[in-house]
């Protein structure tokens, strides 16, 4: 198992397990090309975050993306997680907590001060996990989404 920065190529695949993450969560899965045309732009280092994902025998089976976030309360940038993935059969094998390890150290060796995620609804399970790598709850959070 290999925990690595996604290459260019990946693209597709990142977004096909983002989407997996989103229909199990009960959303609408994204659009392939446009997701891969904004992961692309992650990858390539255009856009401020990037994507971490483990390899298992030339197999992508999990993704973790950052994004950086400037705030005054963090004085400077802090880290997002905005999707954690891992493929079912592999979410046993610690591979989600060697994810989250690999964020939080990317944060860190850049000297961010955080890194914050959200949690969907009903969601005790996933906040089990973070608890468990180090997490803790502080407040919900909150979104008007434009249509």
């Amino acid at each position: 198992m290999e925990i690595r920065f996604a290459i260019s190529g990946e693209e597709a695949r990142v977004v096909e397990m983002i989407n997996d993450l989103i229909i199990e969560l009960g959303g609408s899965p994204l659009p392939v090309n446009e997701a891969a045309e904004t992961t692309r732009l992650f990858i390539d280092g255009d856009l401020q975050g990037t994507v971490i994902v483990a390899e298992n025998d030339n197999e992508l089976v999990g993704v973790c993306t950052l994004t950086y976030q400037p705030s005054i309360r963090t004085l400077g940038n802090y880290a997002i997680i905005q999707e954690m993935y891992v493929t079912p059969e592999f979410r046993s094998a610690k591979l989600g907590a060697q994810l989250i390890d690999s964020a939080k150290t990317i944060a860190a060796d850049v000297g961010f001060p955080m890194v914050e995620l959200s949690t969907p609804p009903n969601g005790e399970r996933a906040e089990n996990f973070y608890r468990n790598v180090g997490f803790t709850q502080v407040g919900v959070r909150m979104r008007h989404k434009f249509e």
